[in-house]
């Protein structure tokens, strides 16, 4: 049998590989299609199918109140910039075709507070009523008695249901949390049902482990109602400089008249209307940044792996021999242009700069290095969460090596090189001393010590020694947290910033244009 199922997967092996290469460009090609239907939403059919996602019913009657708004808001923008009929029924176009995208954005946000909620409701409901009852499903049965209504309530109903009723199956626990996993997409509930799962089989007394699950949920709730609240507040200073933006242009327009009157300028209708789509551009762009899923894991592409290579492997001798060489040719330029010019102005700033490139690579590795310090500092704390949750039923170096495949980029050359390391010499403390050490962060040592004393220690007092790690882990997670928390919030701050911009542009044409007509108008006076 074994021969013959080795056999088959030999056979099945090409395809395979094949099918993998085909489902990447198939994954590129959906890209490239979805960013070229990016106004599919434009067609009235396609537009409640999407909404219909977030629990949203568009109707025609909605449709044409929303459409009638973005006439009387085109007409009365028209007015204020004083722009002829052509220019207004521009504004008009540009705010249907951004209409759809806000709407979708609205309900989206609405969408993802409702599910953040319920995710929240769930958790706390599902480990009090697994502290209290002990089993998965009398865990289940009581939290359904709490959402009896909903898509949610069905979804709790059929997971109960595949537990008591389905024979065939080899985990049918799991399966059912797993309906509940997909239902959310939330890591932390998964992590929740693998504790439960894990707890569940092993016996004991979890109900230390499960207070501190209970807290880690609590700071976490407290964690994203306050970024909502900084979002909201985001969002309002962004409304505001846009509405002070477009009231600040209309100024010009009505300081002086007669013959030095600009309204009617093609030139000033044209850059009215292109203000105003920037304006609604920024919007658009800020409302997609703000709306975001809050129980998501969301998708890391900053490849920051690549950059803890590359400091990893920084080479000090090599890279300076490239900065002297980059440094050679300003070194002559400026020498030449001292020479010439006799400033010894240019002399200090050449020197200034000449420096620059002679220490680039030094300056480059340690910028890179405190982008790696501050995602290690943000990301360990998740991984040793995920490690305590499996060592509820596998040992520390089982459980480090399953974690690899949930692990942060950020973590996976460290992890992969530690669990090498753990196989030449599975219980010596220096794999785990070594360990990101380079860093010195004190969280991070100090989680590895933790672990190791688990690996070493009595295998009776293994729950206490996990509710130790996930109290610890507690606070770190919560200081990370807090610093993603702030580089979201740093990073949306910029489109406040956005709308003085297009107010800059919109002010210099008209103020270009009113010395030209005055000019004009001088000449003639002449």
């Amino acid at each position: 049998m074994k021969k013959k199922s080795r056999l088959r997967f030999l056979r099945n092996r090409k395809p395979i590989m094949k099918k993998k290469s085909s489902f990447r460009f198939l994954r590129s090609r959906k890209l490239l299609m979805k960013k070229k239907c990016r106004f599919r939403f434009l067609r009235y059919r396609k537009l409640p199918q999407e909404l219909a996602k977030y629990g949203y019913e568009y109707t025609p009657k909605k449709a044409i109140a929303a459409y009638g708004i973005i006439v009387l808001f085109a007409a009365i923008f028209g007015l204020l910039y004083k722009l002829e009929i052509p220019y207004i029924a521009a504004i008009g176009i540009i705010g249907v075709v951004f209409f759809p995208m806000v709407l979708i954005q609205t309900m989206k946000g609405k969408y993802h507070t409702t599910m953040f909620s319920m995710a929240n409701n769930y958790m706390e409901q599902f480990l009090y009523s697994f502290k209290r009852n002990r089993t998965i499903l009398n865990a289940l049965l009581e939290t359904a008695t709490i959402f009896d209504e909903g898509a949610f309530h069905e979804v709790l109903i059929k997971a109960i249901r595949h537990i008591r009723y389905v024979t065939d199956s080899e985990d049918p626990e799991r399966e059912a949390l797993n309906m509940i996993g997909d239902f959310f997409h939330s890591d932390r509930i998964d992590s929740i049902h693998s504790f439960a799962i894990g707890t569940q089989r092993r016996g004991g007394d979890a109900g230390g482990s499960i207070a501190l699950l209970s807290k880690n949920r609590a700071m976490w709730a407290e964690r994203v109602i306050n970024l909502q609240k900084e979002f909201r507040i985001v969002k309002r200073n962004i409304m505001v400089a846009l509405m002070a933006t477009l009231l600040i242009c209309i100024f010009p327009l009505y300081l002086l008249g007669g013959d030095l009157d600009i309204s009617s300028i093609p030139l000033c209708q044209i850059s009215a209307v292109v203000l105003i789509g920037i304006c609604m551009l920024i919007y658009v762009k800020a409302d997609k940044k703000l709306c975001r899923s809050w129980i998501e894991k969301e998708s890391d592409s900053t490849g920051i792996g690549k950059k803890y290579l590359q400091v990893k492997n920084f080479d000090e001798a090599k890279e300076a021999k490239k900065s002297k060489k980059m440094a050679v040719i300003p070194a002559l330029l400026f020498i030449g242009t001292f020479v010439y010019f006799k400033d010894i102005e240019i002399l200090v700033g050449g020197i200034v700069i000449v420096l620059f490139f002679f220490n680039q690579h030094k300056i480059g590795h340690n910028l890179a290095k405190k982008k790696v310090e501050r995602e290690i500092e943000k990301q360990f704390p998740n991984w040793l969460m995920v490690v305590a949750l499996l060592l509820q039923t596998d040992n520390v170096q089982m459980a480090i090596r399953k974690s690899i495949d949930s692990a942060p980029e950020v973590l996976v050359h460290a992890l992969t090189k530690l669990i090498e390391e753990l196989e030449d010499d599975p219980n010596s403390i220096h794999p785990y001393h070594r360990f990101l050490k380079e860093y010195r962060n004190p969280d991070v040592q100090s989680g590895m010590r933790m672990l190791y004393a688990l690996s070493s220690g009595n295998s009776g007092k293994v729950t206490k020694q996990v509710e130790e790690l996930i109290e610890r882990n507690n606070t770190m997670m919560d200081k990370a947290k807090k610093l993603e928390q702030e580089d979201k919030i740093a990073g949306m701050k910029i489109y406040i910033l956005l709308p003085s911009l297009a107010a800059s542009f919109k002010l210099i044409v008209d103020m270009a244009l009113l010395l030209v007509v005055f000019l004009k108008n001088l000449t003639f006076g002449i």
